[in-house]
């Protein structure tokens, strides 16, 4: 019984890092319509498609000129609120990354609508749909104008707070 016990235990899997990560997602369309994109959900700690409900907390976009050309990228989210806030942008990823390790606490930001103008090496703040803060470093931003559709795509690294303060997990 004792055996069949620890048998059952070490075959269930560990739980998920719901609280921390990295993900990577880009603006590419899939389905054959209606078409959807793939954002990512800081609350389930997941990517999530534009058609499922709940939708995804964020979503990439690339940003066009008139002519067609790709001239940079955007975070959206479905909420109608101001979700974003610059917290910093730095010249080096390690720069980055040691204001990220240290920044603790959402301090007092403004806050938009959109993250308009994303760059590597930026730390942004962003409340979700739940009301709880995520703090999130872009380590890598690939656009790409060679195809039909201009992409846009996103590598982040994020921590959530889940218990409605505005403290981050150490």
């Amino acid at each position: 019984m004792v055996l069949t016990g620890l048998l059952l235990s070490s075959c269930e899997k560990e739980p998920q890092d719901r609280v921390s990560g990295e993900f990577t997602i880009d603006n590419a369309l899939y389905g054959a319509g209606p078409y959807y994109a793939i954002g990512f959900s800081f609350e389930e700690g997941r990517k999530v498609r534009t058609d499922e409900s709940p939708q995804p907390d964020i979503t990439v976009h690339a940003r066009t000129d008139a002519g067609g050309n790709i001239t940079g990228a955007y975070l959206d989210t479905p909420r109608l609120i101001e979700s974003f806030a610059l917290a910093g942008e730095y010249q080096s990823l390690s720069e980055a990354e040691d204001f990220f390790n240290d920044l603790l606490e959402v301090g007092t930001y403004t806050w938009t609508f959109l993250a308009d103008g994303i760059q590597e090496n930026q730390v942004w703040i962003f409340k979700t749909s739940q009301d709880n803060y995520v703090k999130f470093l872009i380590t890598d931003l690939l656009l790409d104008g060679s195809g039909d559709v201009p992409i846009a795509e996103i590598t982040v690294r994020w921590v959530i707070q889940d218990d409605g303060t505005s403290i981050f997990p150490g």
